[in-house]
């Protein structure tokens, strides 16, 4: 699962945040711990120097008080008969806290020459106080964890939000528009820095893109004198019918080579231009263009016909470009022929259009030659027009050596 900025930067938010409250309660109690200690340490000693100070050390002293009991026995006295319960089986001395009847008391035991005086501090008050700051601070604590996780959420949502922008300004560049690029108008400036980068990077693409149309355009005007010098030339000799008919075949291939690039320029100025109007779509039947394709390619070549086989015939109606379609559809087949010296197998319908070869298996089982002129060519312009109609165009090698071209309606 991919993270988000804003969910990790709410994360680190939260963790710090519960760090530092965990921080906070750890060193307040320690801090409760050692005020106990200092409280219950000063009243010891005040206890023992008032008792000391108003008592003579030579006789028992018993002293009850609501939160504090003092026992003193001299050293020749038995405390088995002048001890409080409370003192009962402790050692001598003893320092710390003991649970007697669901109190606690902190009980000092303590020998000096004369004798040995027993103090016993009743801590209820003190528990209670304790008690009452404990649940004060982890009230505290969950308030603070609730408002940090919603500070957690604001922050997040505020750094994201111009890094949304960001994200949503990109998806509206359209390429060749400079009006759409990014405004360095941000309130952060790294996001300007990002901005201008990313301008100039756009810039840089388009003048790469209008060099390669500028380039492609020359290159297809170019051609077409050639081409149609060929066409003309090749006309005036079938006119004079002075060729046998094994020329005569020649001939006819020569000139539907060369309409085929007529074709294929025409078409590559065209999505060079980007010309796409309403007028260029129409709806027709994909069955009867592959049927006048196929009757044209045995007056062309009749042995390449033979090769070529139409699995499924559908009833497959289109809405398309009929040109730009012929051509894909001339493209791909010749593509098959002249890579290929076995058979090519046709499938379409609604959805697609597929034509597939036997691979470079049976051209190394076969002895001819292959026509191979416009091939990469070809397929460029197959997928000019998949990208010009919104199709998808695919080109693989399936298992055995067969080659698989296939085209999506979409």
């Amino acid at each position: 699962m991919i993270s988000s900025l804003s969910r990790r930067v709410k994360q680190i938010f939260i963790r710090v945040y519960l760090l530092s409250v965990s921080i906070v309660l750890i060193s307040t109690w320690l801090l409760l711990e050692g005020l106990e200690e200092t409280t219950l340490a000063i009243d010891k000693q005040a206890e023992i120097e008032h008792f000391l100070s108003r008592h003579e050390t030579d006789k028992v002293v018993h002293a009850q008080s609501a939160m504090l009991t003092i026992t003193y026995l001299p050293a020749d006295s038995s405390p088995y008969e002048h001890l409080p319960v409370i003192f009962n089986n402790l050692p001598v001395p003893f320092d710390g806290d003991v649970e007697i009847l669901g109190k606690e008391y902190r009980i000092i035991i303590n020998r000096i020459p004369e004798g040995t005086y027993y103090l016993a501090k009743d801590l209820s008050q003190f528990e209670q106080y304790e008690n009452l700051m404990v649940t004060v601070l982890l009230a505290l604590a969950g308030l603070s964890i609730i408002s940090g996780i919603g500070f957690a959420s604001l922050i997040s949502h505020r750094i994201a939000q111009p890094i949304q922008a960001l994200t949503q300004d990109i998806m509206h560049i359209k390429q060749g528009r400079r009006e759409t690029y990014l405004p360095a108008i941000y309130k952060d400036s790294e996001l300007n820095e990002i901005s201008r980068a990313l301008n100039k990077y756009l810039d840089e693409i388009d003048q790469l893109v209008k060099r390669e149309r500028s380039l492609i355009t020359m290159a297809s005007h170019e051609l077409r004198t050639p081409i149609a010098v060929i066409m003309g030339a090749a006309e005036v000799i079938e006119r004079r019918q002075q060729l046998n008919g094994d020329d005569q075949k020649t001939l006819q291939r020569i000139i539907a080579s060369a309409n085929t690039m007529s074709a294929n320029v025409n078409v590559l100025l065209n999505l060079i231009r980007q010309s796409k109007t309403e007028a260029d779509t129409e709806s027709f039947s994909l069955n009867t263009l592959i049927d006048e394709w196929v009757a044209a390619i045995k007056i062309a070549d009749p042995a390449a016909s033979e090769r070529i086989d139409i699995v499924a015939k559908h009833d497959a109606m289109i809405s398309a470009n009929r040109n730009m379609v012929r051509i894909l559809f001339n493209n791909l087949v010749n593509n098959a022929l002249n890579h290929n010296q076995g058979k090519v197998w046709i499938d379409f319908s609604n959805q697609h259009v597929e034509v597939r070869d036997q691979g470079i298996e049976a051209i190394n089982k076969q002895d001819s030659e292959t026509t191979d002129t416009t091939t990469g060519l070809g397929l460029y312009i197959v997928t000019l027009i998949c990208e010009h109609l919104g199709w998808e165009f695919s080109l693989k090698t399936l298992p055995g050596g067969e080659t698989c071209a296939r085209v999506l309606f979409e």
